[in-house]
């Protein structure tokens, strides 16, 4: 058999529903490597802005909070290279084209389950989208911005199952925001309000120890920190011991609790829709 016919045959054959399901979302990324290239050009220039803007008050301060400039250049570093990779999760514009169009019906009828199709596809997205913009942007920090590495090798594993967690929110509130645009039926506006929430209250602008006390109280009500500002935290060594075993087990928690809220929303949500352009 030559190598051609080998290779075709290994792509054709059958795989695990998630897998092949994940390896679509792969091949969509893949096939539009504009859409990767200018998502990873803006993230360059949002941390080149972030960068000029914290350089500038550090430059008449050696410290704001627990933050001195080598800290807090390594978050803003940090903060852009999981962007691309945890924003590849969100499934609400994905959801609502299925909608418009029409093709939710036939989605709906596919042998497998939505919420976790989705969530395969995402991955898939996230891991050729957010993997390659997470190594350009660190071997950016790292070569030329002298990124900070992790406080401890301990540090890096509980941080890479962080971001793991937080991707599992991430992508649960966008399938939830999805969701409720079955019923609203104007998903933009619903989706700018859920991108202000997760970047107000991830730490994804500033970082949450900066918020006055009551705002910094309030984000640590809502599941939004556990996508950034605890990765974060675990990386730089804000959360250690008991501490960082708490803010683990509260990300597990909404990963679990937002799953549940999907799922109860799902049935009604489809009993609300009217679908469009079908």
């Amino acid at each position: 058999m030559s190598g051609a016919a080998s290779l075709e045959g290994l792509r054709m054959a059958p795989r695990p529903r998630y897998l092949a399901l994940a390896l679509t979302g792969a091949q969509r990324m893949i096939a539009y490597p504009r859409t990767v290239l200018l998502n990873l050009l803006a993230n360059l220039v949002w941390l080149a802005v972030s960068y000029q803007l914290w350089g500038a008050v550090f430059s008449s301060t050696a410290q704001v909070g627990s933050f001195d400039w080598a800290r807090m250049r390594t978050y803003v570093l940090l903060v852009q290279a999981l962007a691309l990779f945890l924003n590849a999760s969100d499934s609400v514009y994905r959801i609502v084209i299925l909608v418009r169009m029409g093709d939710i019906a036939t989605e709906l009828l596919r042998p497998y389950d939505i919420l976790r199709g989705q969530l395969a596809i995402s991955t898939g997205a996230a891991l050729v989208s957010g993997g390659l913009g997470a190594v350009v942007i660190a071997a950016v920090g790292f070569v030329w911005l002298d990124a900070l590495p992790p406080v401890s090798p301990v540090a890096a594993v509980w941080f890479a199952v962080s971001v793991l967690l937080g991707f599992l929110i991430r992508f649960l509130v966008g399938f939830i925001t999805a969701l409720i645009t079955f019923w609203t039926m104007n998903w933009l506006g619903v989706s700018w309000a859920q991108t202000a929430l997760v970047s107000i209250f991830s730490g994804a602008l500033i970082p949450l120890e900066l918020y006055p006390e009551w705002l910094r109280s309030l984000a640590l009500v809502f599941p939004f920190h556990g996508i950034l500002h605890t990765p974060l935290a675990i990386y730089l060594g804000d959360l250690q011991g008991d501490a960082l075993s708490r803010a683990l087990a509260v990300q597990a928690f909404w990963v679990v609790a937002l799953w549940g809220l999907a799922r109860l929303m799902w049935r009604p949500g489809v009993r609300a829709l009217e679908i469009q352009g079908g």
